[in-house]
């Protein structure tokens, strides 16, 4: 008859069910999908935040993040970026660079235009939804800040030391859902620029109708462990003084025998 070693099933069975346990935890803190929509036709700004040139503030859909824009210029002349106006239109968010600037879209005709977007919370970032007045491409910045972004003198090159490099996601002169990919990355701040660091030979000029991210998975290492895993640890500490009681008895029994053959050695 097979001979079975019974703490190994009972460790096996513990263990399984704990893992168990931990898998459901784990599976329970799962990203959730978040969308802002940026345009009059779907969305509105949100009540008791600024809601003009200066700036503009969105709801998510999950009823919870924020995320405020911006709006800024580089001027390729100085090299300098100044901050623009952000407008709020049918299609999307759009920025005005200068007094005498006659377009509302973000363009890179003249200045490079862009939007920075600063959410109440960090975000993976997923995609921006353009609506096209020309062409498409854009340059995007994702990192982290702390209080209120002002760029206001910088250069593009400023921006990638403090949010590590950019990354250029293309596109035609149609309507386009931008989808970053694996260059997505989590951050509470994202730029999006008309292509600042690339020329096809068009200029890019659209305006930035909604985002989506997702949110931060929770860390379970942040969050208190589920009444499952309470209750498995006690079990399987008793599992661990169960087998150190089994290698103390089987160690005596060792000994016990090798008494037992010195004896008869003696004997004999």
């Amino acid at each position: 008859m097979g001979m079975f070693n019974r703490s190994n099933i009972v460790t096996k069975s513990i263990m399984g069910l704990a893992t168990a346990a931990i898998m459901a935890f784990i599976g329970n803190a799962s990203a959730t999908s978040i969308s802002w929509q940026t345009n009059t036709m779907l969305g509105s700004c949100e009540a008791g935040y600024t809601c003009d040139s200066s700036s503009r503030t969105f709801l998510g859909d999950d009823g919870t993040t924020l995320v405020t824009a911006t709006a800024w210029a580089y001027n390729t002349s100085s090299g300098q970026i100044a901050s623009g106006d952000i407008g709020f239109y049918s299609n999307g968010l759009g920025v005005t660079n200068s007094p005498g600037d006659g377009s509302h879209t973000v363009d890179n005709q003249g200045w490079v235009d862009f939007v920075a977007f600063k959410f109440s919370e960090a975000v993976d970032m997923e995609s921006v939804t353009l609506s096209t007045y020309s062409d498409t491409d854009i340059t995007v910045w994702i990192g982290d800040t702390v209080g209120t972004p002002d760029f206001s003198g910088d250069s593009f090159a400023d921006l990638d030391a403090a949010f590590g490099p950019s990354f250029n996601n293309y596109g035609g002169n149609s309507n386009r859902t931008a989808t970053f990919g694996a260059n997505g990355e989590a951050g509470n701040l994202m730029i999006v620029a008309a292509i600042s660091n690339g020329n096809d030979g068009y200029y890019d000029n659209f305006k930035i109708k909604a985002l989506a991210a997702a949110g931060i998975d929770t860390d379970p290492d942040d969050v208190p462990a589920p009444a499952s895993l309470l209750v498995f640890g006690p079990a399987v500490f008793g599992l661990g003084v169960y087998r150190r009681q089994i290698r103390k008895a089987d160690k005596a029994k060792k000994d016990q025998q090798t008494e037992e053959i010195s004896d008869d050695e003696v004997s004999a």
